[in-house]
């Protein structure tokens, strides 16, 4: 019987010690729930002790309910970041809040940045003395919103013994935090130059940071801290072509400056980077007057070239034979005036592109080069457009003026020369923008990613360079002697070129035919040969033109004309790029190539019968098993824009490989070459 008590006695006191041993652990481990309104705080420890250590790192646990968020170290528009008041604490020299990445947000119509849901601030606690018990007791002001901001008060309590302490169950998600906490040693990143400069310019403060990584940027995002409470402004990112440099530009109101020296922190997080930079800046006053610096002439001379290859495109020469066969029927006399109205025929058309562009950008509607060539109502009123340019090529019409305009001086007494010449050069434009030239894709991603200012200056530029053959002439007219006289072979050399314009119109119903169906294009077919029969026979009866023209555009509203929608494209061995998944192929070790492309894309298709479909690349591809994705942006797709903007491209074709090595893939030129599929091959092999 006695030997009964004593065990049960010993077990009486093992479960008190238990006791004992739990409740101390509990009341080490946290702080009691602060409860607020929509929110609550406690103060968490990842030790039962200090370990008599100078320093301890505890932590600040928010659950905030769903929708509701509190703020970063800078809101950005509204709100304050939390503040925590540790006077009364005893053993304590210093707390140091950590900030975790945050997210941006819109509350009241306001952009901030701040955190959401759940989200853990580590401190820094440094004590006096380390063999003492730290006492900690905080107020802490915050403040949670939603569709209203609700101010939150906590006040919380936490004793930390010193000596040996025991890891708790908050240790692992509090050093999960602090791993993503950033550290300003930036020597232990991949980042191998790192600039900053502050310029005020025409009222604008301007943060130009310049940064370079032997790794490459992958979707990065910038946070940037000051004394002056700075709003969230979208940044313009510029990278090379590797990625491994990247160039980004913050614009302020000088306004919101009230000193010229400062401390600033800039915190820099994307899929390969993540470190924070402290020092102090001081802003440098540049003369608006001498603004234009080395990196816009740069854009202005690449926008100038850009253009200028233009005119070696395919897209572009239907129109250009047009202005030939108008030269060599021209007197000699106004040949000079006829190159310089085409001239300002194509820049006009170029300023009103941007004009257009400068519009939607500032709607927030995406953007992008050839765009146009996207709606089907724009690809019908170019088609009948080409198709009136090659009837008049076989004779059949010629295109006049309306009677009261033949007084007008500046048409030129009587004839449409004028008007001719400036449409030869607005419709050149217009063919222009389903090809990409060389250096072309750099100007059209400054445009749409600078001020308005610079995007009408590169889109000036890019006219004028398209202009330059034309200008030649224009100040040589001496050079048309060269062609051959006028003769018989005038004649067949029309008939060439209205074959060329043909071509033109197959290619437009080609993409035409990714919209409607076979209907459509017999639609077509009968109208362009009821306006023949009608200039042939000289039944010319304007309305009756106007009328037909009028009932093909009506053809998209009638349901038999409507395309049934069918399976995404397969070629060949050519995967779709909206069911597949780059990452998760890339994952497996396989190296993928990507070509975005559209029926309308003439550089597209030069890539694809020069390059992509030759038997020295396929049989390339297949030996070492890449994987072929393709993405079709013949009609407009979110996901390829997403895809695209997100590489700062405006602009297809679009080529890349990808592999686990490079999972942002190594982007290509616009004109592939065998050569460089196969070096770019190696590099991410």
């Amino acid at each position: 019987m006695d030997k009964v008590i004593k065990i049960i006695n010993l077990l009486k006191i093992v479960i008190i010690l238990a006791i004992g041993l739990f409740s101390t652990a509990g009341y080490s481990l946290s702080s009691d729930w602060a409860i607020s309104e929509k929110s609550k705080v406690r103060l968490i420890s990842p030790m039962t002790a200090s370990n008599n250590n100078n320093q301890l790192i505890l932590a600040l646990e928010y659950e905030l309910e769903e929708d509701w968020k509190t703020y970063w170290k800078s809101p950005g528009g509204g709100g304050f970041p939390q503040k925590i008041i540790w006077n009364t604490s005893s053993n304590v020299k210093n707390i140091k809040i950590l900030w975790p990445e945050p997210i941006e947000f819109e509350i009241l119509g306001l952009k901030s940045i701040g955190y959401k849901d759940k989200v853990i601030f580590p401190l820094i606690v440094d004590i006096e003395d380390n063999q003492k018990q730290t006492n900690l007791n905080l107020n802490i002001n915050y403040l949670v919103c939603k569709d209203v901001c609700i101010p939150g008060n906590a006040d919380i309590f936490l004793n930390l013994p010193s000596g040996d302490g025991a890891y708790t169950d908050y240790f692992f998600e509090i050093e999960k935090v602090l791993s993503t906490t950033l550290s300003n040693n930036i020597d232990l990143t991949p980042i191998s130059n790192f600039s900053l400069n502050a310029i005020e310019n025409n009222n604008k403060v301007i943060f130009d940071i310049e940064i370079s990584t032997s790794s490459f940027f992958d979707d990065p995002k910038i946070f940037i801290h000051t004394p002056f409470g700075l709003p969230v402004v979208e940044p313009i990112n510029n990278y090379s072509l590797d990625f491994q440099k990247l160039n980004t530009s913050l614009y302020y109101s000088a306004d919101q400056f009230n000193k010229k020296k400062f401390p600033i922190e800039i915190f820099f997080y994307d899929n390969n980077h993540s470190f924070k930079v402290e020092k102090n800046v001081e802003i440098e006053n540049v003369d608006k007057n001498i603004s234009i610096n080395s990196s816009l002439i740069y854009l202005l001379l690449i926008s100038l070239l850009g253009g200028f290859i233009l005119n070696l495109m395919p897209c572009v020469f239907p129109v250009l034979s047009l202005k030939l066969l108008s030269v060599i029927s021209t007197e000699d006399k106004k040949i000079k005036s006829s190159f310089f109205i085409t001239v300002l025929g194509i820049i006009t058309s170029f300023l009103i592109l941007g004009a257009f562009f400068a519009i939607l950008k500032q709607v927030n509607i995406s953007i992008s080069w050839g765009m146009q060539f996207q709606e089907p109502y724009f690809l019908m009123f170019i088609l009948i457009i080409i198709s009136l340019f090659f009837l008049n090529t076989l004779g059949l019409f010629q295109i006049n003026l309306p009677s009261f305009l033949y007084s007008s001086k500046i048409l030129n007494s009587g004839n449409n020369f004028y008007t001719k010449n400036f449409f030869n050069g607005f419709f050149a434009t217009l063919l222009a923008t389903p090809c990409s030239a060389p250096y072309l894709g750099t100007a059209v991603t400054a445009a749409f990613t600078q001020s308005t200012t610079y995007l009408f200056l590169i889109f000036c530029f890019m006219g004028i360079g398209m202009s330059l053959p034309y200008l030649v002439i224009a100040f040589f007219p001496g050079l048309i002697s060269f062609l051959p006289r006028s003769g018989k072979w005038m004649i067949y050399f029309k008939y060439f070129l209205s074959i060329l314009l043909f071509i033109t119109i197959v290619w437009l119903l080609s993409i035409l035919n990714n919209y409607f169906n076979y209907f459509f294009i017999v639609t077509f077919t009968a109208l362009l040969i009821f306006i023949s029969a009608i200039l042939k026979f000289r039944i010319y009866q304007i309305p009756l033109i106007i009328s037909l023209i009028v009932i093909f555009f009506l053809t998209p509203f009638l349901n038999s004309f409507q395309k049934i929608n069918e399976e995404n494209y397969k070629s060949n061995n050519w995967l779709d790029f909206n069911s597949k998944s780059i990452p998760e192929i890339i994952a497996n070790n396989e190296i993928v190539f990507l070509d975005i492309t559209a029926d309308w894309c003439i550089t597209c298709k030069f890539n694809k019968i020069n390059v992509l479909n030759s038997e020295t690349i396929s049989d390339f591809f297949e030996s070492q098993e890449v994987t072929l994705i393709k993405a079709d942006w013949t009609q407009p797709n979110e996901k390829i824009n997403k895809f695209l903007s997100k590489y700062n491209k405006f602009g297809i074709p679009f080529n890349a490989f990808y592999s686990s090595k490079f999972p942002e893939g190594i982007v290509m030129n616009e004109i592939l070459t065998e050569k460089q599929i196969f070096e770019t091959y190696k590099k991410v092999k």
